[in-house]
């Protein structure tokens, strides 16, 4: 998923996840947790760009088997706890911050290069956990962790769904594909790309 983009793109998403016999989804309901979200919440806001983010409307009224496949709070806030804690109040005191300087600065171009992801993990992913131990943990290992024991559970299963939708951040896709590629033997039969925003009018 992509937390932010038209209403289009999540009308789209919608209409494929009511196809699916299983959806997986993300999500930890606590307040760390929403104020780290305010990062892409607030851009949204700007009516310029004529954006929506992501909300729980996306798995409402779906026919399939909806599954939360994320860390419970209490969990997150284990690992939460473990950040140094001047780095866990830097944290909460940027995002809203970056939020609301990218309402002001931000184009559709711009958001768009900052959602770019690769195979391979970034210079930003590998400095992630020298700038704050245990950081990458809360917000992303545990949580791939969590999910990919999800999708075992469903590989395991004597029958297999026909279809998986997986409602999940982007960036827990690497983990995703080498959890279906390499323990499973899943290979690439085909694709589909949908457009999350386009750049005009911008």
């Amino acid at each position: 998923m992509i937390h932010i983009g038209s209403a289009e793109y999540y009308l789209q998403i919608h209409k494929r996840l009511d196809e699916c016999d299983v959806i997986l989804f993300e999500g930890v309901r606590t307040l760390r947790a929403r104020v780290l979200s305010l990062s892409y919440r607030i851009v949204a806001r700007r009516r310029r760009l004529g954006l929506v983010a992501q909300d729980a409307s996306l798995l409402r009224g779906l026919h399939g088997q909806l599954m939360h496949a994320d860390v419970a709070p209490g969990e997150f806030q284990d690992n939460w706890s473990q950040i140094p804690a001047h780095i866990r109040l830097a944290i909460l005191l940027i995002a809203p911050l970056y939020g609301g300087y990218h309402y002001l600065t931000a184009t559709k171009e711009s958001i768009g290069k900052k959602m770019k992801s690769e195979d391979l993990a970034s210079v930003d992913e590998i400095m992630r956990g020298d700038f704050a131990p245990g950081l990458d943990k809360a917000i992303m290992t545990s949580r791939d962790a969590k999910l990919i024991g999800a999708i075992d559970s469903i590989v395991n299963l004597p029958t297999t769904p026909t279809t998986v939708g997986i409602v999940y951040g982007a960036g827990h896709m690497k983990a995703v594909t080498a959890a279906l590629m390499e323990k499973h033997h899943y290979r690439v039969n085909g694709s589909e790309w949908l457009t999350v925003f386009d750049y005009s009018g911008d």
